[in-house]
């Protein structure tokens, strides 16, 4: 059985690009450098699928994210 497509949260994915800003993630969509997110419910809560963001050349290494358990409780204010 293969693993489920993760989300990446937009909190999560600042931190596992060493701590980069909200800021600098919306500059590099604008610039094409980050795809588009694949869930996007409002300004705050912005997620990427793992496929989209390892197609794109990002390779996150796995401690470098959250558990999955980590990221399926209440996702305002990511």
């Amino acid at each position: 059985m293969t693993e489920p497509d993760r989300i990446i949260w937009r909190k999560d994915l600042c931190a596992a690009l060493g701590g980069v800003t909200s800021e600098t993630l919306r500059r590099w969509m604008k610039d094409d450098k980050l795809p588009k997110p694949d869930v996007d419910l409002s300004a705050r809560t912005r997620g990427w699928k793992l496929s989209t963001l390892r197609k794109a050349g990002l390779s996150l290494v796995a401690t470098s994210l959250p558990s999955p358990a980590a990221s399926s409780g209440a996702q305002a204010g990511r």
